[in-house]
C-alpha cells in the first residue's frame, strides 16, 4: 500500500506542472491565432479567456515553484505569461491598424478602398468605412439577416447608401451569395430553392424556361433588398470523385449544376439572364474550377494539376461560353493552376489574371476573387496577398467571413500605395473597369 501510496502522490505532484506546461502552451497558440479568421467565431470572448487561462497559470505556477528557486519554474511561470502578453499585443497592433484606416483621408485612400468588398457585424462597424469612401462594396449573409425581417436589411442598405449620396461618392457595390441548396445566405427569410444543379435534370425543351424562372425569383428578392451582385452561378464542373474528408467548406459535387459543359452554360446563362433583368448582376465562379481539386480552399491550398488545353476543351468551357453570352463578374478562387503559374493562387497570380484571363481570353469585365480570409491565401499572409491580387489585375478584394481583417488589408494597402508596391498601371486599369461597371449599372 504505502509503495502504491508513493506512485500516486508522485504522479499528482507532476499533474500540476504537466498540466501548467501543456496549459501555458496551449494558451500561447491561442494567443498567436487569435487575430486569425480561424478564431472568428469564438474572438469575441477568447481574449478574456487567454487573459483568464494565463493568469491562473502565472498565480499556479508561481505557487508550485519553492522558494525562487528552479529555473524551469520561472520558465513556466515566463511561458503562463506569455499567452495573455502576445494576446493583448495582438489586439493592440489590430486596433493601432483600424484607428490608421479609420482616419485615412484623401484621394489615395479613397482610390484603394473602392477595391475592397467587405462583410460586417452591425451597421456601426461598417458606417465609417462607407461614409468615407474606404470601401466600394458590402457582403451581405446570414448574419446580418438572422432573427431579422426582410425589411430590417432593407432598411440597413437604404442607411449605406443614403450615406454614400450625403459624401457625394458612388453608390455601394452590394453583394450576396444566394446559390440555392446549401448555399442559401439569405434563406430564410428569403425563399429557399433546391440546388441549381436539379434543373439540369429537367427535359431539354423545358430547361431553359426553368433557369428563367429561378433566376426570376432570385432577382427580384435580391433586388427587392438593395442588393446588386449575386455570387452565382457556379460553373465549376461537377465530379463523381469521392469528397475530401477535410473539404467542409467547398463541396462543389452538391453545388455544381452538371458534368455536362453545353448543360452548365445553358442553365447558367439563362439564370444569369433572369437575374440581369432584375437588375442584379451574376457571378461565375470559381475559376479555374474547383471541381478538379479535393482539397478545401477554404482551409489549405489546392492546386489543379490539369493541363490547359484540358481545362480549355471541358472545364472552361461553361466560363467562356457564358462570359460571351452573358454581362457577369467572374469570382477566381483560390486554387493553384499549375500549369501556368505553380507558384501561387490563381487569385493572386499575375500569369493567371493579367495573362491568361486579361490576355488570352481577352476578357474586360469585372475580376472579384474568392474570400481573402480563406486559408488557402490567408496563410500566406492577408498583406502580401492583398498587394499581389492589386497588381495581378484583379478589381475586388472580397474580405467577408473575418470582416475585421478589412483593416490589417486596408491599412496595408494604402501603405503599398504611398510606397511604390501598387501596379499603378494596373491599378488605372482596373479604375476604368469600375467605373464602366458602375455606369452600366445606373443605366436605366
Amino acid at each position: 500500500m504505502s509503495r502504491m501510496g508513493t506512485v500516486a502522490r508522485t504522479a499528482m505532484a507532476l499533474a500540476v506542472p504537466v498540466a501548467l506546461w501543456l496549459g501555458g502552451a496551449l494558451t500561447l497558440l491561442a494567443a498567436l491565432a487569435i487575430r486569425t479568421p480561424y478564431l472568428f467565431s469564438i474572438r469575441s470572448w477568447a481574449l478574456a479567456a487567454v487573459l483568464c487561462a494565463g493568469a491562473l497559470g502565472v498565480a499556479l505556477a508561481s505557487w508550485r515553484l519553492p522558494k525562487g528557486r528552479r529555473p524551469l519554474g520561472w520558465l513556466l511561470i515566463a511561458l503562463c505569461a506569455a499567452g495573455p502578453a502576445v494576446a493583448l499585443a495582438m489586439e493592440g497592433r489590430f486596433l493601432l491598424q483600424k484607428q490608421r484606416v479609420l482616419a485615412a483621408r484623401g484621394a489615395m485612400a479613397r482610390d484603394i478602398g473602392r477595391h475592397l468588398m467587405v462583410g460586417y457585424g452591425t451597421l456601426a462597424d461598417i458606417e465609417p468605412l462607407a461614409a468615407n469612401g474606404l470601401i466600394g462594396g458590402i457582403f451581405v449573409t446570414r448574419s446580418n439577416i438572422a432573427a431579422r425581417s426582410a425589411e430590417g436589411l432593407r432598411a440597413d442598405i437604404a442607411r449605406l447608401q443614403a450615406l454614400r449620396r450625403e459624401a457625394g461618392l458612388p453608390p455601394l457595390a452590394v453583394a450576396a451569395d444566394q446559390e440555392g441548396g446549401i448555399v442559401s445566405r439569405l434563406s430564410p427569410p428569403l425563399t429557399a430553392l433546391p440546388p441549381l444543379g436539379t434543373l439540369a435534370d429537367q427535359p431539354a425543351d423545358q430547361r431553359r424556361a426553368a433557369a428563367l424562372a429561378y433566376g426570376a425569383v432570385h432577382g427580384q428578392e435580391l433586388a427587392g433588398l438593395g442588393v446588386t451582385i449575386n455570387f452565382t452561378p457556379v460553373v465549376d464542373l461537377r465530379t463523381d470523385d469521392p469528397a475530401h474528408p477535410l473539404d467542409f467548406g467547398s463541396q462543389i459535387a452538391r453545388r455544381a449544376i452538371s458534368d455536362n459543359p453545353a448543360i452548365v452554360t445553358e442553365v447558367a446563362v439563362a439564370y444569369g439572364e433572369a437575374l440581369r433583368q432584375a437588375g442584379v448582376t451574376p457571378t461565375l465562379k470559381h475559376f479555374p474550377g474547383l471541381g478538379g481539386v479535393a482539397e478545401d480552399t477554404h482551409i489549405i491550398g489546392a492546386t489543379l494539376h490539369t493541363p490547359t488545353d484540358a481545362l480549355e476543351r471541358r472545364d472552361w468551357r461553361p466560363f467562356r461560353e457564358t462570359l460571351g453570352r452573358l454581362d457577369a463578374w467572374l469570382m477566381v478562387g483560390h486554387a493553384t493552376l499549375a500549369a501556368v503559374d505553380p507558384q501561387a493562387p490563381a487569385s493572386l497570380s499575375r500569369p493567371v489574371v493579367g495573362g491568361l484571363l486579361r490576355g488570352n481570353w481577352g476578357f474586360r469585365g469585372i475580376i472579384v476573387t474568392d474570400d481573402m480570409t480563406m486559408g488557402a491565401v490567408f496563410n500566406g499572409g492577408l498583406c502580401r496577398g492583398a498587394v499581389a491580387a492589386l497588381n495581378a489585375g484583379v478589381d475586388i478584394l472580397l474580405v467577408s467571413y473575418d470582416w475585421e481583417q478589412t483593416f490589417p488589408a486596408l491599412d496595408c494597402l494604402i501603405d503599398a500605395g504611398r510606397d511604390g508596391r501598387l501596379d499603378s498601371a494596373a491599378l488605372a486599369r482596373s479604375r476604368h473597369r469600375l467605373d464602366a461597371g458602375r455606369l452600366k449599372a445606373a443605366a436605366p
